[in-house]
């Protein structure tokens, strides 16, 4: 009898655990049924916080959810990250990360209590956005080669400011090419640094081009050149740091969607579907170009090698840009 009666629990056991996975779809194909949020680690108005609200508004009809921004500005971005990190993995708090947060801060930073490739799942990349190196309005340099003499006669008295790890590393990156002695200074973001460089309190910040191509035509900043390996389409008439001879000093971050690791593979493919679809449509195209941006769809696979080889990129940049982990 026992035995009979331990066959018979073992079954039902089974059964039970079949139901159990047959049900699981189910709760997934429901998905969205309430509201999603979307962090992103910048400053509101930031060129990063632009980007990202383009991309989630139009995500929004195709889902047929609300999508919400929630922005989480602060050490380069690392907040936002973590609070994604740890959320709950159903799709409902997401992060819309840079390469240059995500790849650059495991370099950068000592003690970061997530990782990329272990806390997340990399859903696809959807944007790269250009860097461009920046200065006062007033300020009589034309050109990267005119800038740098100008930051060499300080003798060692030159600044720079930075609200992310791109602006970080470009301006160090610089600094070592260029061979002039500097100080950085943080701030919670780039628009922050680019107001006081805009003011005369710093010398320099390299900027994402959506944030600096405005600031430039209200008249408060001079643009010089672009980290970017070839020109940018929307600005055509800015010269690559590499044409200005410093083929180092280039940063050319990529923005992706992640998830918390362990959500479900059906949720995640569904987010790569709708935001895909934007990333491809010509007006998002069109809107990039405009803002000193290129749109860089992508797949799940094709991202995580992505992130792989920038992990790597970044680890040559700190070691190039002599950048000590904090």
């Amino acid at each position: 009898m026992t035995s009979i009666f331990a066959r018979g629990l073992t079954g039902a056991v089974a059964g039970l655990a079949l139901a159990i996975v047959a049900a699981t779809p189910g709760l997934t194909q429901t998905y969205p049924d309430r509201p999603i949020k979307i962090v992103v680690g910048f400053p509101a108005g930031s060129g990063a916080d632009i980007l990202c609200r383009y991309f989630a508004e139009r995500m929004g009809p195709i889902s047929g959810a609300t999508i919400i921004i929630e922005n989480k500005p602060g050490a380069t971005g690392n907040i936002g990250s973590e609070t994604v990190a740890r959320a709950k993995p159903d799709g409902y708090t997401l992060l819309m990360g840079a390469s240059s947060n995500m790849a650059g801060g495991p370099n950068i930073y000592k003690n970061l209590p997530w990782h990329p490739q272990k806390d997340f799942e990399i859903i696809t990349t959807f944007v790269q956005l250009g860097f461009v190196l920046t200065i006062a309005a007033n300020n009589p340099a034309t050109s990267v080669a005119e800038l740098s003499a100008q930051l060499k006669a300080k003798g060692g008295k030159a600044t720079f400011g930075f609200g992310n790890t791109s602006g970080l590393a470009a301006s160090s990156l610089y600094a070592h090419e260029a061979g002039f002695q500097v100080t950085s200074v943080a701030y919670k973001g780039n628009p922050q640094a680019v107001s006081d460089v805009s003011g005369g309190q710093i010398d320099y910040v390299f900027s994402d081009a959506v944030f600096a191509s405005g600031q430039e035509k209200a008249g408060k900043i001079k643009m010089l050149a672009v980290t970017t390996p070839q020109r940018l389409s929307g600005l055509p008439e800015l010269p690559t740091m590499r044409e200005a001879g410093l083929g180092n000093a280039t940063v050319a971050p990529w923005w992706a969607l992640f998830a918390p690791a362990k959500t479900p593979a059906d949720i995640l493919g569904k987010l790569e579907g709708w935001l895909t679809k934007v990333a491809v449509a010509p007006e998002a195209k069109e809107f990039l170009i405009k803002q000193g941006a290129e749109p860089l769809p992508g797949n799940p696979a094709k991202a995580r090698e992505m992130l792989a080889e920038s992990l790597k990129e970044w680890a040559r940049i700190v070691d190039i840009a002599k950048i000590s982990p904090q």
